[in-house]
């Protein structure tokens, strides 16, 4: 084997030694680090060791260490399940005749130990904490996520039992909050849905408004306000006077035919309550929450939510609120630049996740059921070259502002995306293990990307689903029919797999 050492001297003389081992199959990188201690006079050094990362990603016996053999042989068949078109078009009445048939007990049984056990990481915190130990193992941080979403079409109910519903909800993404500090440590993070904690149509007709206001430099700053006198409901009376600005000023719009009346204005500042309420949770417990999109007719005031929580809340070094650009979308970038100018203008950390998007088929229907023009992107091309375009705009940022202030999480399943990113941050002399980029797919998916990723020492998270089968069994519908080109064509993730728990049935040492 050839050595070959570089030597860096500092100020204090004491030398750094980065080693380059070089073998046939694997290149490694060796980093000395030398701490001194105040209590002894000793000097401690700490060797971190990573493999080159294959960007092929083929490394399947790194990617499922972490799966037990009944898990893999569980991976193989829910894939080559899923890759069939005709369950996942039909897999609503499938679930409704499976419980005809076989009763719910059963199959909620059997649904558990099969799609459920394979995305999901639990019903409860208990559940999910084995899971989570076994991918810290391997050095893949998980993004709590306690799945509660709603639509613009849900039953009506009392407004008291909505409001039940919405204040549990926001306990429940607390309590996430509290889990993932005592199981994860500190600087870890949760995803919440905004549409778990406001009705729909109150958060539509706010998105309506917004997204006729080419500018919110009129609107009060909320969490502020909230936050300066949190029994008075100041900011919401504000944000009503803003509007009504507005309204009258724009009377020809589509957006004045829209009123916030009374009982909305209550809805909106119980929201913004629930939201500072979740955020201050952050505080206590050095968690950061991530923000996650929605549907089109939601996204304005669900990115306005997050701005606005960043810019009370991102002011600190640790970025506590993320936002999410769904990059399918057509005026995405044209949103990223200017959320971009306004981190800068308030100076705090900008942080999001850019993802391609996960409402496509329901966005296109219901643009071509009500005769208007789509919002989302022609082709898969023009949106991975969004993507793309979006994390150019973004890295070019961390040279106008302290690298610090920028944080970027690439939230893909596509090869040619990650390898677009990590092209990207040698580019910027963006170091691998750097806070600035990380990586993050979901639980069950692509997990030899994200494990490769890992092993070579990039920041790198699972988003990690758990609750009630119930509550998440439309979740995991929908994902499955979203979805439905990359299981298609999920050939590695089912061989992989196949591979995997070959190996383990006949102990390949290869």
């Amino acid at each position: 084997m050839l050595t070959i050492k570089h030597f860096y001297p500092s100020v204090s003389t004491i030398c750094l030694c980065r080693t380059l081992k070089l073998s046939p199959q694997s290149i490694y990188f060796l980093s000395t680090k030398v701490d001194s201690t105040t209590n002894e006079n000793k000097k401690q050094e700490t060797h971190v060791q990573h493999p080159a990362l294959d960007t092929r990603f083929n490394q399947y016996r790194i990617a499922y260490r972490y799966r037990h053999d009944m898990e893999l042989l569980r991976g193989y068949l829910v894939f080559r399940i899923f890759s069939i078109n005709f369950l996942v078009n039909h897999q609503d009445k499938i679930a409704y005749w499976g419980r005809r048939i076989l009763g719910n007990w059963l199959f909620k049984t059997i649904f558990k130990i099969t799609a459920f056990g394979h995305f999901v990481g639990g019903e409860t915190p208990q559940e999910i904490k084995p899971v989570i130990k076994r991918l810290q193992h391997h050095h893949v941080k998980p993004i709590l996520d306690y799945s509660v979403e709603s639509d613009d079409h849900i039953p009506l109910v009392s407004s008291s039992q909505v409001d039940h519903m919405h204040d549990q909800n926001a306990t429940k993404f607390i309590e996430c909050i509290h889990t993932s500090h005592d199981v994860c440590g500190p600087d870890n993070l949760v995803a919440i849905k905004v549409t778990a904690l406001v009705r729909p149509n109150v958060l539509k007709k706010f998105n309506t408004i917004l997204q006729s206001m080419k500018n919110h430099s009129s609107l009060p700053p909320l969490f502020e306000l909230i936050n300066q006198q949190p029994t008075n409901n100041k900011a919401v009376v504000l944000l009503q006077d803003s509007i009504n600005t507005h309204l009258i000023n724009n009377q020809n719009q589509k957006s004045s035919k829209v009123t916030l009346v009374p009982d909305d204005l209550t809805e909106i500042y119980n929201l913004l309550i629930r939201l500072n309420n979740i955020a201050q949770a952050c505080l206590k417990y050095q968690i950061s929450i991530m923000v996650d999109a929605e549907q089109s007719y939601f996204q304005n005031a669900i990115n306005y939510l997050a701005t606005e929580l960043q810019r009370y809340y991102n002011k600190s070094n640790i970025p506590y609120i993320y936002g999410t650009y769904q990059c399918y979308l057509k005026d995405t970038l044209d949103s990223l630049k200017h959320d971009l100018t306004l981190a800068e203008k308030y100076n705090y950390i900008f942080a999001a996740k850019l993802v391609r998007g996960a409402y496509m088929e329901q966005e296109n229907r219901l643009a071509q059921e009500y005769g208007y023009e789509s919002p989302i992107n022609p082709s898969f091309e023009i949106t991975s070259q969004m993507y793309h375009t979006c994390l150019d705009e973004v890295l070019k940022n961390t040279l106008q502002r302290q690298s610090d202030q920028i944080r970027i999480m690439i939230a893909s399943h596509n090869e040619d995306t990650i390898r677009y990113a990590i092209q990207k941050m040698k580019d910027y002399n963006i170091p691998h293990n750097s806070p600035t980029v990380s990586f993050a797919s979901l639980y069950g998916m692509s997990d030899y990307v994200a494990f490769a990723l890992a092993h070579a020492g990039y920041l790198t998270y699972k988003y990690l689903p758990y609750g009630p089968i119930e509550v998440l069994q439309p979740y995991l519908f929908r994902r499955a029919q979203e979805n439905r080109a990359i299981f298609a064509k999920a050939d590695k993730d089912r061989r992989f797999h196949f591979k995997a728990l070959k190996d383990r049935i006949f102990k390949s040492k290869h």
